[in-house]
């Protein structure tokens, strides 16, 4: 179900923003969509996912001026935390099936087609559009994930949500069983990671299971690079050619702020 409320307001050249919300179930998200004043129409628009500290407004200022520039429509959801205390995982809850009522509500507006769409998530925002993209990779041009905590590996002796094999505390979810049937085409997207060089402190925000330090690594620059690694893994075992590149901005944290000054923004709409 669509919400009829909606606040179209002109801001600053050359963008105009767009404010909706849909429904999926009972829960609502919200969106801005940023529409360049010169637009490619053929562009796919980028998604830009916030992490867990939901400052959809920071992410949606520091993409505003390279998606401008570039004539890319911008779409920055926010997951609040009264209806997505968990956005970052699909399972029981279905952000995923939220980000296409968004999707399907932006191109029914006209805004831009979203029939395929470049993704960006940092922290809890890239564990969700990976797991997105495992889902739907006919959906997602490009992929680009800064800083995740964790992910969900293409590996079928993980068990789910640390991989794609049955897991007995998950016996009543099929999304392992959906994305394994995604995973070829999943492994030949474009994808970029990024990472802070120095983002390696086990901070509050971070799991920190056993299961996963043993696995992936006991920090965000560890997992990024072993996730890279088993991406290319499972794409050459499977005779892919992988589309994929490990950025590790130089003196950066775990902050959003400090990547996007770092480059970051410019590095996703440079691509």
């Amino acid at each position: 179900m669509l919400d009829t409320a909606m606040d179209v307001m002109p801001v600053s050249r050359p963008m105009s923003v767009t404010r909706v919300s849909v429904w999926s179930g009972r829960r609502q998200l919200h969106a801005e969509i940023r529409v360049p004043k010169t637009c490619s129409p053929d562009m796919p628009p980028l998604v830009a996912l916030h992490g867990i500290s939901r400052d959809a407004a920071g992410v949606a200022g520091a993409f505003s001026e390279p998606c401008a520039s570039k004539g890319q429509v911008l779409i920055t959801p926010l997951f609040t935390r009264e209806n997505w205390s968990h956005f970052q995982r699909i399972g029981g809850y279905r952000p995923d099936r939220a980000l296409l009522a968004l999707l399907a509500l932006v191109q029914q507006m006209g805004l831009a087609r979203t029939d395929k769409v470049e993704m960006f998530g940092y922290s809890g925002g890239a564990q969700l559009a990976h797991r997105f993209a495992m889902l739907y990779p006919q959906r997602v041009a490009a992929l680009h994930l800064a800083a995740a905590g964790w992910y969900c590996l293409p590996d079928l002796t993980q068990p789910f949500p640390m991989g794609l094999g049955p897991s007995e505390t998950n016996l009543k979810t099929n999304i392992p069983a959906l994305a394994h049937n995604q995973l070829r085409h999943f492994l030949a997207l474009k994808l970029r990671v990024y990472v802070g060089a120095e983002d390696h402190h086990r901070d509050e925000a971070l799991r920190k299971e056993p299961c996963i330090d043993d696995v992936q690594g006991r920090h965000r620059l560890a997992r990024a690079r072993y996730y890279c690694k088993a991406v290319r893994a499972a794409a050459d075992a499977r005779g892919v050619t992988a589309d994929l590149s490990l950025c590790e901005l130089p003196g950066c944290v775990h902050s959003f702020s400090d990547c996007a000054a770092a480059g970051l923004t410019g590095l996703v709409c440079g691509d």
